[in-house]
Formats: C-alpha cells, sequence, structure tokens
C-alpha cells in the first residue's frame, strides 16, 4: 500500500480527495502543520506529499527517503526546494491550468475599481462626505488610460482579453514574448518603458530569482504617472518597504494587493489599514468550481505518477 500525506488539510473539508483515494491502492492521510519538519517521523515512508503554502525544504527532502512525488496545490513552487527534489528524482507537480478566469477576474476587479477610486471614495463617505469629487482628482476614462501587465502568462492574456474591449491601451513587458504573440492593439515594451508610461500596473509573473523585489524602490521611481499598483501574482515581487514608501510620497498612488511577502501578514503591517492600499486575503483563485476543480486534478495526477501513467503538469526534469 502506497501512501500519500496531504498537509494544509483545511483546504480539503470536503473530502472529495477521499472518494478519489479510495478507487485505488493508495492511503491518503490528512494533516495540520505550520512546518512539515515537524511532522518528520509521520512522514517518513509516505511515496507522496501533496502541499499547500508548507515549506518543502532540502532538509525535509533529505529526510523522506521513499518520497517520490510532492504535488502543490496551486499554480507557484516557490515553497518547494526544486534542486533538493529534482537530485532526488522526486517529481514536483502544480495546477497551472486551473483559477485563470478567477484570477484574471480578482484583477481586473482591483483595475476597475482602482481607476475609479472606489476603494477612497467609500472611504470619505464613511466620513461623511458625499457628492464631491475634489479629493478623488483625477478619474479618467477607462478607455483613456494605460494599462501595464506584467507577465502573459494564461492569466496576463486573459487580462489582456478582458481589458482590450474596453478601449484601454495596454503595454505589456515579457522578456520571453515577442510582438507577433500579441493581440492587435497591444505593445511589447521593455520594463523601463512600461514603468515610465502606465497609470495602473498589473503584476502576472511568476516569483523567480530574477522577479523577487522586482518592483522596489529603484523601479518605484521610474513612474511618472503616479499609477495604481496590482499584484495578484506573488507577495515578494513587490518589496513592501518601498512601496509603503512610494504610496506615501505618491510615486504610486494606489496599491491592490491579493498576495504579501509573509502570508498571513501581521495584524499592524502597515499596509492593512494604509489609505491608499486595499489587501484581499490571497483569494484571488477561488471560485466554488476551481476549488473542485483544484482538488481533483492534483490529486489524479499525483494518483497517476505513482501508478506510472503520464502526468501533463510536471514541473522539474531529471
Amino acid at each position: 500500500m502506497r501512501k500519500v500525506a496531504i498537509l494544509g488539510a483545511e483546504l480539503f473539508e470536503d473530502q472529495r480527495e477521499l472518494a478519489l483515494f479510495g478507487l485505488t491502492d493508495i492511503e491518503a492521510t490528512y494533516y495540520t502543520c505550520k512546518d512539515p519538519l515537524e511532522l518528520v517521523e509521520q512522514l517518513s515512508d509516505v511515496d507522496g506529499l501533496i502541499v499547500n503554502l508548507e515549506k518543502v525544504t532540502s532538509e525535509l527532502i533529505a529526510r523522506l527517503g521513499n518520497l517520490k512525488v510532492i504535488g502543490r496545490y496551486g499554480v507557484g513552487v516557490d515553497n518547494v526546494n526544486l534542486k533538493a527534489a529534482t537530485e532526488r528524482h522526486i517529481a514536483v507537480i502544480n495546477v497551472p491550468d486551473y483559477c485563470v478566469d478567477e484570477v484574471a477576474e480578482h484583477a481586473v476587479s482591483f483595475i476597475l475599481a482602482a481607476n475609479r477610486k472606489l476603494f477612497s471614495s467609500s472611504a470619505l463617505t464613511k466620513q461623511g462626505v458625499w457628492g464631491k469629487v475634489k479629493d478623488l482628482k483625477p478619474i479618467q476614462s477607462i478607455k483613456d488610460i494605460t494599462l501595464g501587465i506584467v507577465g502573459t502568462g494564461r492569466i496576463g492574456m486573459k487580462v489582456i482579453s478582458t481589458m482590450l474591449p474596453m478601449g484601454t491601451q495596454i503595454l505589456v513587458y515579457d522578456p520571453y514574448l515577442k510582438q507577433e504573440n500579441l493581440p492587435q492593439g497591444v505593445t511589447l515594451v521593455s520594463l523601463d518603458q512600461l514603468l515610465e508610461s502606465s497609470d495602473i500596473i498589473s503584476i502576472h509573473c511568476p516569483l523567480t530569482e530574477q522577479t523577487r523585489y522586482s518592483f522596489n524602490a529603484e523601479a518605484f521611481q521610474k513612474t511618472k504617472r503616479k499609477p495604481a499598483i496590482i499584484n495578484v501574482s506573488r507577495g515578494p515581487i513587490i518589496q513592501e518597504s518601498a512601496l509603503i514608501e512610494a504610496l506615501d510620497i505618491g510615486t504610486i498612488s494606489f496599491a491592490a494587493l491579493d498576495v504579501m511577502e509573509i502570508e498571513p501578514p501581521p495584524a499592524d503591517h502597515p499596509l492593512l489599514n494604509h489609505p491608499k492600499a486595499i489587501v484581499t486575503n490571497h483569494i484571488a483563485w477561488y471560485s466554488l468550481q476551481s476549488e473542485i476543480k483544484l482538488r481533483d486534478l492534483l490529486v489524479s495526477r499525483v494518483i497517476d505518477y505513482l501508478n506510472g501513467e503520464p502526468v501533463p503538469s510536471i514541473v522539474n526534469k531529471f
């Protein structure tokens, strides 16, 4: 009997996976923990490990001598030590083909709300200010703004296809893309050009060593139009200390974030109560449908891998 350990048990409350595992000769066990090393004795003989945001370190991998596959409950795998897994010939599987519409919708909601300054308007209403636009100026028509998109994977392209019919001018930065691969009306530019020319910037790139803190003080100083910044990708792409300073001095006009450097952020984090920021609790991925799809796809792919079947989303190669 092969064994799979599922961490982040709170994410699997409806136990759909138990039904899937019940059709196989694989035994599934659910755990809740902050640090998987706390469970190393219980995990010592597992063949598969499914994780959410738990850190799968080189130390943990070294101590799980029977491990063959790691399933990441989501798209990003920055919490898994890919080098250590690859050296051990342990497959790392993610689910890149879910929640595209949901995250794009969240980003577009942020973009439209930031452009109309809905969050600031709501705050003024609570202060008793009614019918006055003085403190909200300028608000532009959506077709007259320039939107900068950083990263054009599935989600970035979905945001582009949603915003294009509104007449928005769209600039794109993606070092792996060519202009001919973009829709008509979308312009590929350098990151510096995007920073200088955008009214709103929406981030859709993965977290890598190249993108970590790529939005820092130096980047914010290159902005010319006091843009709003949207991040539904990964928190550490933005250096939060630099963002707070940019908001305070007005280099950045507004920040709408679904992800943070440290999650969950401390209750006294300056961005949580900043008048020029809104933070949602890393829920851009969620809909009833996407949650079911994510669980079923990940579990079925882990089962397929352990059964020697081909799997479409192995992140590492060995």
